[in-house]
This record gives C-alpha cells, structure tokens and sequence, in this order.
C-alpha cells in the first residue's frame, strides 16, 4: 500500500519523494503524518524553491521500480555498479550509515563466524539485508533471516528470543538498544553513504540543485544540518543535555550574549560536540577496519601478507607509535624465547628490532607475573622501562605498551604489542578494537594450522612417510620449470624392490609393510639432503635429484643398488639377533633434455629403462635411450 503526504502548497513544480519507514530518519506517528530527519531535511531543501513535495511511502523494491519507471522523482539510496546504471545520482551525500549485530547479554558476537546455526531478524526493503546474505553466503555460513515490516518488530523479535541475533543500523537504534540492555557486536557490514537518485535521464535539473543546497549547508558554519541531526539521532534519555536543558540553554545564552559571557558557553558547547562527533568517527573507523580485517583474514591468500597488511592499517587507524607481532619459539639451545615476527613504526620512530639485533630475549626474562596472564589468555599493560625487558627495548622509553595474547587453538602462540603515544592506557573504543583483532589473528592462525596439517596429509605417503605420488609429480613439474629457467641438469631414478611379492606371500603383508618402510629409510639415509625420495606405488619409489646429471645420476644410483643388496631387512620389527631377509632393487635413470623436453616424456624414459632392469635380470641400474 502506498501513502502520498503533501506538506507544501507551492504551484510550480512537483517533486515526489519516496521511502520505506525507518525511525526516526522516516515514519509516522499516531495521526498518520510523515516525520522524521528526511522530511525535515527535504522541507529545508525546499524552501524558496517553490516545490510542491510529496511523501511517498512503499516496500524498497517497489519504489526502485517506481523509480524507473518515472512514477517518483527522488529516493535516497546507496550507489552501487548496477544501480548506477539504471539511475543518475547526486554528488552530495545527504546521510551515512552502517549495519552492524544486536544480540542479549548471554550471546557475542564478534566475527561473521559467530552467526553460524543463528536466527537473525532484519527490517526487509534495504540494501544490507542483500549485503548480509551475500557475505554470510560467500564464507559457507548457515543461517535464517526473519524479515520484519519495521526495526521495532526485529528488536521485540530479539528480546522475545524468537531470534538470536538482530541486524540493524546502528545509529537509528541506538536509543532503543540500551533501553533493552542488548549487546553490540564490534562487526560491522553495509557501511554507505545515502544520495539523492533520479530516473535516468530526467530530473538533472533537481539533482544539480539539491547539490547546490546541499554543499551551501555543509559548509556554512551555521549550518542547520547538525542541530537537524541532533534532533533526531540525540538520545536525550541517554545524554548528559535532555530536551529540556536545551532550551533553558538557548535561553540563558541569550542573556549572557547581552552582557558578553555567551561566546564562552558557545565555543564550550561546539568544543564538546566536535570531541562526540570525532568519538563516533573514530568508532566508525575502528569498526570499519575491524570488517575489512574479517574480510582479509578470511580470504585464500596465502603467506603472511595477510597479516602484515591488516597489522600496517590497524597501526595507521589505531594511530599508535608502533606495532609488533612477537612469537614465542625455541633457540638454538632449546631455551623459549620470543621473536620478533615483523614490526610497523610511525613515522620517525626507529624499529625496535633494529635496535634489539644480535640480542636474544628469552621467556626467562619477562616477568613471571605477565607470562601467568599470558597463558589465562588476559591482556599485559604497564610499561617496559620497569621491567627487565628495558634494556633489550630501549627506543620505547615512554611509551606504554599493551599486549595481547595470541591462541594457535588451545596452544599460545605469541602476543599482539601495541606501543602507545601517552604513558597511559588507551581508549575503551581502542581497547575494544585491539582485544577484537587478537581474536581474529588467532582463528587465522588456528586455520592455517589446520589446513597445513591437510596439505601434510595429502601429500605424505601414510606407510612410509616419504612423499606420496601426488607430491611427487607436483615436484616434478616445479623442479623441472626451474631447470629450464636456470639452464641447470636435473635427473631422475626410478626404482623397484625385486620379486617382492615373494616377502608378501611368504611372510605376510605386515611384514611387507615394515619392510618397505625400512627401505624408505634406506633411500632416506643415502641420498643427499636437496635430492627427494618418494613413494609413487606399491613397491616402487623414486628420487628426484635437482642439479645433477645422467653420469652423477648414475653413480647414485648404483651406491644405491649396492647399499639395498648389502642391507639386511628384520623381518620382525627390526629386534637384535632376529631373523632377516636381503633384498635387490632394480633402477632405471634418466635426465631431463631441457625446454624441448617435458615431464611426461621424461618420466616415462625413466620408466622404459626401469622396465629393462628388471626385465633384464634385476638387481641392475640401466640409463634410458636418448631419443632420436
């Protein structure tokens, strides 16, 4: 159903101007008229315009296509690539807004993650519920989204506990959300700023002008915008100015401006709204950095950029002196100490592990107190100049530092150090937002553990441990791609235990088992440390041997042949004085031929001679035929 308001009488030109219901930015109140910040800013707009305006009010999509289809001439919308081929937007930027996660005081929420299995309610006709479902989709979360017809209805839907979680912007509810005592989380999503859009191709005219206005009142410095603002997004139940002390305000400074003492209670009362208003941008970049950093942490790209780029913004957003990520390892005498894994100055500032080289600093000298809040995953603060550690950091004399425990799952992993401008502790919003980031350096870390211990697992064959017929060929085709760039000789022995069903038939497949794993350490032993031995079948292997050619190749492979025949294999786990088997191998070596050649041919020559070993008489190493 859609309603049409008029508030201007004015005869010459009609401009409608459509919204969905959204308090307080628009909505009705008890006698059906439309108020709200937009009203309000389109009736200054308006003025000595000589508009006739009309309010509009309809679902989000039926007013995008009402809008396409020229039925209304304004809507406020965020630019997006395929809205901004359907529609001509204005240059000035009327609102800003953001989403984030609401959620009762027994739940938290502080990564996307944390929304897996939850029910969210969500006011439907707006860009972020499409937002929300694209990046819960996008990292394979499962969820349900009730849509409601207003915010209220998702936020009773809340408390009610019908839902778990509810997402809404975040400064139309905030009065509401502290009435109900509800939980913030620190992710944030649909960050956008709102601007006039028209049907493409008509309305240039009235877009230019809105800009116009709009331009003149941001930068007048008696702007109507901020106390426009205040009147709608102001919580005077949770302010230190209600309603009520404002006017007795004006008030009074109306006297004091007669007498000469209203400029001083002027100059305060803008002082104190800028420090609110750079409190809320700072909160706002902090939450912004925080879902680019989720966004970051949860991609595929591999190394430690990921954390070296996230670690650099959050230092430049944070604007702290400088920032290490420190991790606890051994030393070459088995004794923990702590490395410094990389670290970001501000500008000036000389790098701690410049200063600190050629010094080792070991667990043992970091006071025992901090290492116990360590492990209880607590955050350490103080300053280091009054502790041991001053000598190994001597460029951060007066500075506070704060460091944050780091968890690869249940194990400690490191900690997050952030050096402060003041000798004091930072901010309750920095605070939020270094606790917040440490938990999501620890989930990547976490991860990663988790998908090396995958790759290990594909890649090793489970008997014998070496690399399995996967691995193998990945290495082929890697070490071949270098040969050719390097112009360098790299060879291949192909090799085959000799009648080794005759151990199976004879003494078991566990015994065949131990067998060839006592081969594999055989290959293991006598081979060089750069050159690869694999397992690629039953009884077969290989070693790949990078910067050598056929007549080495062939050396190896025969010291090979020799140390397997003169090997004795324990046929019972390898016991002292018990029983044991000898053993041949048959061998056949090739060499890559260079850029004409390729993996496969060079494979298969390795196997052709490989096959005349064995059909030869075994126990032989035989070079493959040169081609033609």
């Amino acid at each position: 159903m859609v309603g049409i308001s008029s508030f201007s009488s004015a005869p010459n030109r009609s401009v409608r101007y459509g919204m969905v219901q959204l308090h307080p930015f628009f909505f009705k109140d008890e006698n059906g008229i439309y108020k709200g910040y937009m009203p309000d800013l389109l009736a200054l707009l308006a003025q000595n315009e000589g508009w006739r305006l009309s309010l509009v009010e309809a679902p989000g999509d039926e007013l995008v296509q009402m809008l396409q289809n020229g039925e209304i001439d304004l809507l406020s919308m965020a630019p997006t690539p395929r809205l901004e081929k359907l529609f001509d937007f204005g240059k000035e930027h009327h609102y800003a807004t953001w989403y984030t996660f609401f959620t009762r005081q027994d739940l938290e929420v502080l990564t996307f993650r944390d929304l897996e299995g939850r029910k969210i309610s969500m006011q439907a006709g707006f860009f972020a519920l499409s937002e929300l479902r694209r990046i819960l989709d996008g990292i394979g979360i499962r969820y349900e989204i009730v849509e409601t017809k207003t915010v209220d209805e998702a936020l009773e839907m809340l408390r009610s506990g019908v839902v778990d979680v509810c997402s809404a912007e975040q400064l139309a509810t905030l009065g509401k959300v502290r009435r109900l005592s509800f939980r913030r989380s620190p992710v944030i999503f649909a960050t956008s700023r709102i601007f006039f859009a028209t049907t493409s191709g008509k309305n240039a005219e009235l877009l230019a002008r809105l800009d116009k206005k709009l331009a003149e009142m941001n930068a007048s410095p008696l702007s109507p915008l901020p106390m426009l603002l205040r009147r709608w997004y102001y919580d005077d139940e949770f302010t230190f100015f209600p309603q009520w002390a404002l006017w007795t305000f004006f008030s009074t400074a109306v006297v004091l401006l007669l007498v000469g003492a209203g400029f001083v209670v002027f100059f305060k009362k803008e002082r104190r709204l800028r420090l609110q208003g750079k409190q809320l941008q700072e909160r706002f970049e902090f939450e912004r950095f925080l879902s680019e950093a989720s966004r970051m942490l949860l991609s595929e790209e591999e190394g430690d950029d990921v954390l070296r780029n996230t670690c650099r913004t959050l230092l430049e957003v944070a604007d702290a002196r400088r920032l290490l990520l420190l991790k606890s390892t051994f030393a070459s005498s088995r004794r923990r100490s702590v490395d410094i894994c990389f670290e970001y100055a501000a500008p000036g500032l000389a790098h701690i592990a410049k200063t600190t080289e050629g010094k080792l600093i070991f667990v043992s000298d970091i006071p025992r107190k901090w290492l116990i809040d360590f492990t209880r995953g607590k955050v350490v603060k103080g300053r280091l100049d009054t502790t041991s550690l001053k000598d190994f950091f001597p460029a951060s004399e007066g500075g506070y530092f704060l460091f944050y425990p780091l968890f690869e799952g249940g194990r400690f992993w490191g900690t997050l150090a952030i050096n402060t401008h003041k000798d004091e502790e930072c901010s309750d919003t920095a605070n939020l937002l270094f606790h917040s980031y440490s938990k999501m350096i620890s989930a990547y870390l976490l991860r990663k553990r988790q998908e090396r211990r995958l790759l290990r697992l594909a890649t090793t064959d489970a008997l014998t441990g070496l690399p399995n017929r996967r691995s193998f060929f990945e290495s082929l085709s890697r070490e071949i791609t270098r040969s050719v760039r390097r112009g360098r000789p790299i060879s291949l022995i192909l090799c085959d235990i000799d009648i080794f069903k005759n151990v199976n038939d004879t003494y078991g497949h566990d015994v065949g088992d131990e067998v060839l794993r006592q081969f594999a350490r055989v290959l293991r032993k006598t081979v060089r440390a750069e050159d690869l031995p694999v397992r690629y079948g039953g009884e077969e292997f290989g070693v790949l041997l990078p910067e050598t050619d056929l007549r080495n190749s062939l050396q190896t492979a025969e010291r090979l042949r020799n140390v397997v025949e003169k090997t004795r294999f324990h046929i019972d786990g390898g016991v002292e004085n018990s029983l044991f088997i000898y053993l041949t191998a048959s061998f056949g070596v090739e060499e890559f031929l260079g850029a004409q050649d390729s993996a496969a041919e060079f494979f298969a020559r390795a196997d052709r001679a490989l096959y005349e070993a064995k059909t030869g008489g075994r126990n032989r190493v035989v070079a493959g035929n040169r081609p033609q």
